[in-house]
C-alpha cells in the first residue's frame, strides 16, 4: 500500500515512513511541523541524527486518485529526536521549519542609518543566506529612517517587530523546490491552488461521505475600541503638535491612546493610527473551520459554498492553519506513544477573516527596552581635534554594542546630549571631541531614541581629577582652557587660565604675595559700559592698602568727560624724561592752603597764545637752578603780570635783558620807579629818545663827570641850538668841571629863575640863548666863565652876573 503522506530529504533513507505529523502555519509567523518518522533496518539504525540537522526536507500529501497537485510543506529540519527503538524499528521526531526560522537563532546589536525599512529587511535576509529567488517583497514606498537599532535580539525578532509596526506581513508559498517567503503590506493574497470552493458539509464521527470538505464553520465577533489616538514629540520642532488618530469601530467602546510611537509628522501619525486601527479590525470577526480539505494555507484565499447561512458563502483569507496527518495503524504502539488528536489521514483547522478585510499583523514581538545605560564614543567624519557637531549641537556616535563596521560618523544619526542647564537663550555645552567615551540613556527605553547622558573617563581620556589632586575641582577643555577650584583647607583658590599668551586670573590663597592676579603676556582690554570703580583699602576693619602701577611701555589715557582726582595726602610724581601737557580749553590751578614750588633742573619754556594772568595771594617763587634757562613766551597775545604789592626781578649773575620788537613801556601809575645798577646803566635807541617829567627831575651824579657821547666816542655836537625849557626853576649843580660844547646855537628859556652856579668854565662853540625870568648867573667857589664862538643871547627881565667872566667870538646880545 502506498503512503499518502511522505517525506523526502537527502539525509533520510528512502525507506523512511511518515507515521504522523502536526503543524501550524500562520501569517507573519514561521511555520513548524512535528513529523514522526519510522526508520527500519540497518539504514535506520545508521542514521546520524546530528547530520540531519539543517537539511532540506519536503513533507508531501499526495492523493493519486484526486488528480490534484501534491500538497507540499517544504523547509529544513530544525531538530531530529529519537523517541523509541524496538526490534529494528526506530521512532524519530523531526521538526520542519522554514529557513527564515534560522534568523531566530541569532542575537545581534546593530545600527542602521539612513535606510528605508525594505532595505533593512533585504539586508538582513541577504546576510542570512536568502537570495532573490528565496523571497519576494510586495511593498509600497517608505521614508528613510535616520536611525534604526537592533538591540540584543535575533534577526527574526528585529525585522518582525518593525514589520508589525509598519503593518507588513509575510507568508510562504511551497513547492517541491522549497519554500518562498512573501512579504507584503497590501490586500493581495494567494488564491486557492485547487480553484474550487470548499464544500460545507457538517458531520460527526468518521463519516467520510462528504469527501474533502468543512465539517464545521463558525464565527466569533469581538468588541473593539472606538478610536486610536497617537501622539509624539519632535525636538527639532518642539512647538509643533504631532498627533494622529483613526476610527476603529463605530460601535466600539473606549479609546486607545499611545505616546511615543516614534513618528515625527502629523501625516506619519495618521498613517500609524490607521495601521493600528486596521490591526484591531482584522480581529473583529474571526471564522473557524474544520475539515479534511487540503491545500489550505495561511496567506491564501478560499471560498465557502453550501453553507445554510447564505451570507457565509463568501471568500475568506486564511490567517492560520493547523494541519494534522495520521498514517499510524489503529491501535499500534506508535499511535499510543504519539497521542494523536485525529484519526483521519489528513485534518485541518483554519482560522480566517473576510477577504475584504485588510490584514495587519498583531504586534506580538516585544520591542526591546534599555532601562539602564550603554556606552559608546563620539564619532565624526574627520580626524579633527575639534568637536564635530551639526547645526543643533548634536553628535555622531558609535555605540560599543554596534557590530557593524560603520564609521566616520555613519554609525548613528545625530544624537542630542543632556546638559545641566538650558532654556530660551541660556545654555550649557562643552563640545565633545572624537573618541570621547560617553554613556547613553534611551527615551522610554527605546533603542531608537538615544540621548548622551554624560561623559566617562578611560585610560585614553582620563579624568582631570585623580588621587594626586583630589582637592581640586577642574573644568578643562581640549584646548587647555581651564577653570580650577582648589578646596584644600586654608589654601582655597580659583584659577582661570588659557594657554594663549599665558593668560590667567587667580583668586584666593596668596600666590606671589597677592590674592588676586590677572596676567597675560599680550594686550589687555577692560571695557566698562557704565561706571568703573576701584577701591583700595576701604573695607571695614581692613588694612590701608596701596596701589602700585608699573608700565614698561607708553601710557595713553583718554577721558571724554569730566575727570576729578582727589588726593588726601602728599602727591609725588617722578618723571625721568620729558613731560608734555596739552590743554585744549584752559587750565585752572587752585591751591587753597600752603604754597607751590616748581623745581626745574633744565630750561623751562611757557608759550601762551592768549593772555596770561597770575593772581598771587602770597609769595611765589620761580627758580631755575644751575645754568638752566627760564623762558616765558606768548604767541599771538599779551603777557601781563599784576600784583597788589611789589614785583622783584633779579639776575644774580649774567645779564638781565628786556627785549620788545614793538613799543616797550615801563610805567608806575601810583608810585615811584627806581632803577638801580651797581655797575653802569646804558640806554641805547636807534630812534629818538624822549623823556617827559610832570614834576621835578633830579639827576644825581656822584662821579667826576657827566658825558653824553655819540657812537663815534665824540662829545655830542648839535648843528642847531639846544633849548632848555623849564616851567619852574632849573638848577645845574656840578662839583667839578662841566664841559658843554655847542656848534651852532644854545637856547635856554625859563619862565622862572635860571641859575648857573659853578666853579668852572662854560664854553660853547655855538650861539648861546639864555632866556629866563629872572636869570641869575653866579660864581661859586672857583672862577666861572662863559665862552661862546657864536652869538651869546640873554633875554631876561632881570639879569644878574656875579663874579663871572664872559667871552664870545661873536656878538653878545642882551635883551631885556
Amino acid at each position: 500500500m502506498t503512503d499518502l503522506i511522505t517525506i523526502s530529504s537527502s539525509v533520510l533513507p528512502d525507506t523512511t515512513r511518515v507515521v504522523a505529523f502536526r503543524g501550524v502555519e500562520a501569517i507573519s509567523r514561521t511555520y513548524e511541523f512535528e513529523i514522526f518518522l519510522s526508520l527500519e533496518g540497518e539504514e535506520g539504525d545508521g542514521l546520524d541524527l546530528g547530520d540531519a540537522i539543517g537539511a532540506k526536507a519536503q513533507l508531501v500529501i499526495d492523493r493519486a486518485d484526486d488528480k490534484l497537485p501534491p500538497f507540499v510543506f517544504a523547509g529544513i529540519l530544525a531538530s531530529v529526536e529519537l523517541l523509541h527503538a524496538v526490534e529494528g524499528r526506530s521512532l524519530v521526531r523531526a521538526v520542519l521549519v522554514p529557513r527564515l526560522w534560522l534568523l531566530g537563532l541569532s542575537k545581534h546589536s546593530r545600527i542602521y542609518t539612513k535606510k528605508k525599512l525594505p532595505e533593512v529587511i533585504e539586508s538582513i535576509l541577504e546576510d542570512n543566506g536568502l537570495s532573490g529567488d528565496d523571497y519576494e517583497l510586495r511593498l509600497g514606498s517608505y521614508e528613510t529612517e535616520e536611525h534604526i537599532c537592533q538591540y540584543r535580539e535575533s534577526d527574526l525578532d528585529f525585522i518582525s517587530r518593525w514589520m508589525e509596526r509598519e503593518g507588513i506581513f509575510y507568508y510562504f508559498i511551497h513547492n517541491e523546490d522549497g519554500e518562498k517567503l512573501v512579504i507584503s503590506d497590501g490586500a493581495s493574497y494567494e488564491d486557492d491552488i485547487i480553484g474550487k470552493p470548499v464544500r460545507y458539509f457538517p458531520q460527526t464521527g468518521q463519516d467520510r461521505s462528504a469527501g474533502a470538505s468543512f465539517r464545521a464553520f463558525t464565527s466569533r465577533h469581538r468588541t473593539l475600541p472606538s478610536l486610536v489616538k497617537l501622539k509624539d514629540y519632535d525636538y527639532a520642532r518642539p512647538n509643533l503638535t504631532i498627533a494622529g488618530s483613526a476610527q476603529v469601530a463605530s460601535n466600539g467602546a473606549g479609546e486607545v491612546s499611545l505616546y511615543g510611537e516614534r513618528f515625527f509628522s502629523a501625516a506619519a501619525g495618521e498613517r500609524l493610527a490607521k495601521l493600528r486601527a486596521e490591526e484591531m479590525l482584522a480581529r473583529e470577526v474571526v471564522y473557524q473551520a474544520r475539515g479534511t480539505r487540503s491545500h489550505l494555507r495561511a496567506g491564501h484565499v478560499f471560498e465557502i459554498e453550501e453553507h445554510p447561512r447564505a451570507a457565509l458563502n463568501a471568500r475568506y483569507l486564511a490567517v492560520e492553519a493547523r494541519h494534522h496527518g495520521n498514517q499510524a495503524a489503529s491501535g499500534s504502539a506508535f499511535q499510543q506513544l504519539l497521542d494523536l488528536d485525529h484519526d483521519e489521514v489528513y485534518f485541518v483547522e483554519v482560522e480566517a477573516i473576510p477577504e475584504g478585510t485588510q490584514f495587519r499583523p498583531e504586534a506580538r514581538t516585544q520591542w526591546p527596552r534599555i532601562y539602564g545605560y550603554e556606552n559608546g564614543t563620539v564619532d565624526g567624519p574627520a580626524d579633527s581635534e575639534y568637536a564635530q557637531i551639526d547645526d543643533q549641537g548634536r553628535y555622531s556616535v558609535k555605540f560599543k554594542f554596534d557590530e557593524t563596521n560603520l564609521k566616520d560618523g555613519k554609525a548613528s544619526t545625530f544624537v542630542r546630549m543632556m546638559q545641566p542647564h538650558g532654556g530660551g537663550v541660556e545654555g550649557f555645552h562643552f563640545p565633545l571631541r572624537r573618541n570621547t567615551e560617553v554613556v547613553f540613556s534611551f527615551l522610554g527605553g527605546d533603542p531608537d531614541r538615544p540621548v548622551i547622558s554624560g561623559v566617562v573617563p578611560n585610560a585614553h581620556t582620563p579624568s582631570p581629577v585623580t588621587s594626586g589632586n583630589h582637592t581640586k575641582n577642574i573644568i578643562q577643555t581640549g584646548g587647555r582652557n581651564r577653570l580650577e577650584l582648589e578646596d584644600k583647607s586654608g589654601q582655597q583658590r580659583i584659577t582661570m587660565s588659557t594657554p594663549h599668551t599665558n593668560s590667567y586670573v587667580r583668586m584666593g590663597s596668596p600666590n606671589d604675595g597677592h590674592t588676586m592676579i590677572i596676567h597675560t603676556d599680550a594686550a589687555t582690554l577692560l571695557d566698562a559700559g557704565g561706571d568703573w570703580n576701584i577701591e583700595v583699602g576701604y573695607h571695614d576693619g581692613g588694612p590701608v592698602g596701596n596701589k602700585t602701577e608699573k608700565v614698561k611701555g607708553s601710557v595713553t589715557e583718554t577721558f571724554e568727560d569730566v575727570k576729578t582726582e582727589t588726593v588726601t595726602k602728599l602727591v609725588t610724581e617722578n618723571y625721568n624724561d620729558r613731560q608734555v601737557i596739552t590743554v585744549a580749553k584752559g587750565q585752572d590751578l587752585s591751591i587753597t592752603a600752603g604754597g607751590q614750588k616748581i623745581g626745574i633742573g633744565g630750561g623751562m619754556g611757557v608759550a601762551v597764545d592768549g593772555g596770561v594772568s597770575f593772581n598771587v595771594g602770597a609769595g611765589t617763587g620761580l627758580a631755575a637752578p644751575g645754568n638752566s634757562d627760564f623762558n616765558v613766551g606768548v604767541t599771538g597775545g599779551n603777557f601781563k603780570a599784576t600784583t597788589n604789592q611789589n614785583i622783584d626781578m633779579k639776575a644774580t649773575a649774567g645779564t638781565q635783558s628786556y627785549v620788545s620788537t614793538g613799543k616797550a613801556t615801563l610805567k608806575s601809575s601810583d608810585g615811584d620807579v627806581d632803577i638801580f645798577a651797581k655797575g653802569n646803566i646804558n640806554v641805547t635807541t636807534e630812534g629818538k629818545y624822549t623823556g617827559s617829567v610832570s614834576g621835578d627831575k633830579t639827576t644825581n651824579i656822584l662821579g667826576t663827570s657827566f658825558k653824553i657821547v655819540g657812537s663815534d666816542k665824540r662829545e655830542i655836537t648839535y648843528g642847531t641850538g639846544i633849548t632848555f625849557n623849564a616851567n619852574a626853576n632849573a638848577n645845574f649843580t656840578l662839583a667839578a668841571e662841566f664841559n658843554l660844547k655847542v656848534g651852532v646855537f644854545i637856547d635856554v628859556k625859563c619862565s622862572a629863575d635860571f641859575t648857573f652856579a659853578t666853579g668852572i668854565k662854560a664854553e660853547f662853540s655855538s650861539v648861546i640863548d639864555l632866556r629866563a625870568t629872572p636869570m641869575k648867573v653866579s660864581e661859586a667857589t672857583a672862577g666861572f666863565a662863559f665862552m661862546s664862538a657864536g652869538v651869546f643871547m640873554v633875554q631876561t627881565p632881570t639879569l644878574v652876573f656875579t663874579g663871572a667872566a664872559f667871552m664870545s667870538r661873536a656878538a653878545i646880545q642882551l635883551i631885556n
